[in-house]
């Protein structure tokens, strides 16, 4: 908090130093320019900090357009009403200014305002920039965040869909009822696959197309073109094999972004 306190105080010394030496360096009148710009410094900075830290989050920022226009119209208008005003003022108090008290480059009141409301549009410009891509960062991690917890859901849903299911297969002249949850990955071998769960293999005549249609839906990914796997049984992943209990398997290239997508949040 202190640092950005110092940050800001810096800001409008700066400012106040150079709208003096830039109207006071006409007619070597230093003393007059200070004393001008810095009444007319504290509306600046309460019309800009109104901007900064109301109009634009509260109105900008939330695409309410209409409101921010028209809000922002009766700010810069009742602050120009606010800073003429008190030109004004000073004329009249000090009737005889170009004798007696204020240079004739302080007179130019249109200068002195746009002078001050250039700092007013710059910072208010600088900021929405700065909060626009805060805000546009915190949607991207936002979405990625979101992303990701409908992946983990997705997964979770299907390794509880997977819990209760499983298929039949023919081997050894005899139908066999397989866990889908026992199963560790598949691999084909021409018209026929190996089915292997631990160190049991169990070999029956259907295509791998066959059973990836089937075991899909309950978290299986094709990792090659002769190997597809349980992805609650990976346990390593490389950019080009996984792991599945004490074997190694390959991925193949034309597999890999989708290895890669389905698998990186195991």
């Amino acid at each position: 908090m202190w640092k950005r306190t110092l940050l800001h105080g810096l800001f409008w010394s700066v400012v106040l130093a150079f709208y003096t030496v830039y109207f006071g360096s006409r007619d070597d009148v230093y003393g007059q320019s200070l004393f001008f710009v810095g009444l007319l410094l504290p509306i600046t900075m309460a019309t800009t900090y109104v901007i900064l830290y109301w109009l634009i989050p509260g109105y900008l920022l939330t695409r309410r357009f209409f409101l921010f226009g028209l809000y922002g119209g009766y700010i810069l208008l009742t602050s120009l009403y606010l800073e003429f005003s008190l030109l004004v003022g000073l004329y009249i108090f000090v009737a005889d200014y170009k004798a007696l008290f204020i240079s004739a480059s302080l007179v130019d009141q249109t200068e002195i305002l746009v002078g001050m409301y250039a700092v007013v549009l710059g910072a208010s410009t600088v900021h929405f920039i700065r909060r626009w891509d805060e805000i546009s960062t915190v949607n991207v991690e936002l979405s990625e965040s979101v992303s990701e917890s409908e992946r983990t859901i997705e997964r979770l849903q299907r390794e509880q869909k997977a819990q209760n299911a499983s298929i039949s297969v023919r081997a050894d002249r005899k139908t066999i009822r397989i866990q889908v949850t026992d199963i560790d990955y598949i691999e084909s071998m021409r018209d026929y696959v190996h089915i292997v769960q631990g160190d049991q293999k169990i070999v029956t005549k259907m295509t791998l197309k066959e059973l990836q249609d089937v075991l899909k839906p309950y978290g299986f990914t094709r990792i090659h073109r002769s190997f597809m796997v349980n992805d609650a049984k990976v346990s390593a992943l490389s950019g080009d094999s996984v792991e599945v209990n004490a074997s190694t398997l390959p991925i193949g290239r034309s597999y890999r972004t989708g290895v890669m997508d389905a698998l990186k949040n195991m």
